[in-house]
């Protein structure tokens, strides 16, 4: 019997209203940037990315893009 170790490495991010949102990496699309004038047509409140997911799904998030390319980064070099 061979066993085989999957291993799933998520990026934690906070939603506008504060809440957790774990992410796997490899589903993540594209990424919008806000606009620094505050009109986003995209993006409301605090957040300041929004993630596009390979299922279709968008997600806004707090951390800038950079930031979240950051942390993409660092969990692929801790695989």
């Amino acid at each position: 019997m061979i066993a085989a170790l999957i291993v799933l490495r998520l990026v934690l991010l906070h939603g506008p209203d504060g809440h957790e949102i774990a992410l796997n990496p490899e589903q993540i699309t594209t990424m919008r940037a806000a606009l620094p004038s505050g009109q986003n047509k995209y993006l409301t409140g605090d957040a300041r990315c929004m993630i596009s997911t390979s299922d279709g799904k968008f997600v806004s998030v707090v951390e800038t893009c950079d930031q979240v390319r950051q942390l993409i980064e660092d969990a692929e070099k801790s695989q």
